[in-house]
């Protein structure tokens, strides 16, 4: 899988044309972004509502597994927000790539995804 970031976008896309574009231009009140991990992760967030860093992980060789999508949304008093989870696979090993926005309910981030150019997710964070 590789990665481009340009002009307030990310996309990702795989050796099987699957690709999945996210807007991460942020404004103020959110905070928004994303990550891959090992771990199918629900929670973003400190304390504080400060994104907890995690580290790029080797996508070499992933594909995306087109089976597999979740969606996570969260709400308190004072943010709401969310994440949704896309699977990456080589042989039995998985990653998972996490798109994420917490924000104060007015500012959201939209994504898609696509399978040879067809829609296959679509939403707003």
């Amino acid at each position: 899988m590789k990665k481009f970031e340009k002009d307030g976008k990310v996309n990702f896309v795989d050796d099987n044309n699957v690709f999945i574009g996210f807007e991460i231009d942020q404004s103020c009140c959110e905070n928004a972004g994303w990550f891959i991990s090992d771990l199918e992760e629900t929670i973003i967030y400190d304390k504080d509502f400060r994104a907890i860093p995690r580290k790029d992980m080797d996508t070499t060789g992933f594909n995306f597994d087109t089976t597999y999508f979740k969606e996570v949304t969260e709400e308190n008093q004072f943010d709401r927000g969310g994440l949704v989870r896309f699977k990456l696979t080589r042989g039995e090993k998985s990653l998972y790539l996490h798109l994420y926005n917490c924000h104060n309910g007015y500012y959201g981030h939209g994504f898609e995804a696509e399978i040879g150019g067809i829609k296959w997710r679509k939403g707003i964070i």
